[in-house]
């Protein structure tokens, strides 16, 4: 009968979605009349007892709402309290979104966890593990922000080959037992060591990414016909950022074929391993033969650094398609004016502060009253509702860039049509927040403004010295590598 079709479907085996839709259809039809339809048979609660939908067949969104406090099995739980006279204060808050959805970077399932799920953050490790194996090999959730210069975020594991299940299962259960003193953290290496900071609950357990595990670390990832080697712990990659980077190259690649130009000349301030310098540079690309671009590509951190050495070696950018400098992006702008690179494109891909480095152009030298480079500045923003609250935030993002410029109204009004001065939304961040990418023009009005002093310490591996040397492809069949000493003069001054 219809109270105990819908009784069944009360217990967790019928949360199934496709399971669920069903008996709904048949309430539905069995409500309408007593007796089914000919040639339609009629539904009936099962005698065989279906305690829970076998695990294999169910997705990770299934089993994180199976295992984690949902209005749905939250109300059950409830009401039966209710009805044996309990309190259920101690019931869980429901959790509003499952994080069912991660980042992959190669073999690694990265998570930035809310504080309501942290207590279930090893069970959602394991699920994640276990339903995209052998992909998967790895599961990490960022605990904290981007905060030092070379754009790394530290993370804690939570599944995978280097985890000790049986050590982190003592230490949840282990209550509010100091382990090692009270904020200690064994074998810390720098906080990159293995570390416990606290036992108690599994929010206070955290694993950190350490020397055991730097093999793991080590990932590679395809992305429109190139592929890039990193240490996903010690350089900054995002992989939800390949729409951004391929719009990116497209833009600069079909603009540069428009103009007929002998070749277009692309600034990367902040490459990282090269996810805009690889594919405008590498002969294995559509355009190579079509449209020559040559870039400069920069980044402070040595690490980043290195891996976008031999991610050019990898993908055949040759270096007199692609020069490479470890350099603080301040001092990387002056220096292309400085030297008399006129570059047609500046990409300046850091977030959270780009807007700030745009002060580096205060006091640009033109050599051509005709030719301004076009600016593409990435930053966050705030999340728009409707058309007033557009408005208000690209003008929030101009008046950003206008100061860092040191030029009041350079880019709004009359003057946003001459600088060609766009913002564009790249991706949703978080509720109120989103990345965006301002373009537009160097502003003329830069040229008059007081150039800043530069006060920066050395990185340790700056590229004093490099240029965009010919080499002879011939002595590498399948691809120069920038790393040859003859032809790297980068290279040379160091040895």
């Amino acid at each position: 009968n219809i109270e105990e079709l819908n009784q069944a479907m009360k217990d967790k085996v019928w949360l199934d979605p496709r399971v669920k839709s069903l008996l709904e259809e048949a309430v539905k039809d069995s409500n309408a009349s007593s007796t089914a339809p000919n040639g339609k048979c009629s539904v009936r609660p099962s005698y065989i007892q279906l305690s829970a939908t076998p695990y294999s067949l169910l997705t990770v969104d299934q089993v994180l709402r199976r295992i984690m406090p949902t209005e749905d099995n939250t109300s059950n739980t409830s009401s039966s309290n209710n009805d044996n006279n309990n309190n259920d204060n101690d019931a869980p808050v429901p959790i509003e979104e499952i994080p069912s959805s991660f980042e992959i970077a190669g073999h690694i399932a990265h998570l930035n966890l809310r504080s309501e799920s942290l207590p279930y953050k090893y069970l959602i490790g394991k699920a994640i593990l276990e339903k995209n194996r052998p992909k998967i090999r790895m599961v990490v959730n960022k605990t904290g922000s981007i905060e030092n210069e070379f754009r790394t975020f530290p993370m804690e594991m939570l599944a995978g080959d280097g985890l000790d299940l049986d050590l982190v299962e003592r230490l949840c259960a282990a209550g509010d037992e100091k382990v090692g003193g009270e904020g200690s953290k064994e074998n810390n290496n720098n906080g990159c060591g293995s570390t416990i900071l606290k036992s108690s609950p599994p929010q206070r357990v955290q694993v950190d990414i350490g020397p055991e595990h730097q093999s793991l670390m080590l990932v590679e990832v395809k992305e429109h016909g190139c592929r890039f080697k990193l240490d996903f712990a010690r350089v900054y990659f995002n992989s939800r950022l390949q729409s951004e980077h391929a719009r990116l190259v497209q833009e600069i690649v079909q603009g540069a074929a428009k103009t007929n130009a002998e070749e277009c000349i692309v600034a990367d301030a902040m490459a990282g391993v090269g996810p805009f310098a690889v594919p405008l540079t590498s002969a294995n690309a559509p355009h190579f033969l079509e449209t020559r671009i040559v870039c400069h590509a920069n980044d402070l951190n040595p690490v980043s650094y290195r891996y976008l050495q031999g991610n050019a070696k990898g993908n055949r950018c040759f270096s007199d398609r692609l020069v490479m400098y470890n350099l603080d992006a301040k001092e990387f702008i002056r220096r292309m004016n400085r030297e008399g690179v006129e570059a047609d494109h500046f990409i300046m891909n850091l977030p959270q502060l780009a807007p700030e480095f745009l002060d580096a152009f205060r006091g640009w030298e033109f050599r051509s009253e005709e030719k301004r480079p076009l600016v593409h500045v990435h930053c966050f923003g705030e999340k728009a509702r409707n058309d007033d609250e557009l408005v208000r935030v690209e003008r929030q993002a101009q008046q950003r860039c206008e100061k860092a410029l040191g030029c009041p109204g350079c880019l709004s009004d009359s003057k946003a049509s001459e600088n060609e001065f766009r913002v564009r939304v790249v991706r949703d961040v978080g509720p109120r927040k989103n990345m965006l990418c301002v373009s537009f023009r160097l502003p003329r009005e830069v040229s008059g403004v007081e150039k800043i002093e530069l006060n920066i310490a050395s990185s340790g591996g700056a590229d004093e010295n490099a240029t965009g040397g010919k080499r002879d492809r011939t002595k590498e069949e399948g691809g120069a590598s920038t790393d040859d000493a003859e032809s790297n003069p980068s290279k040379r001054s160091k040895e």
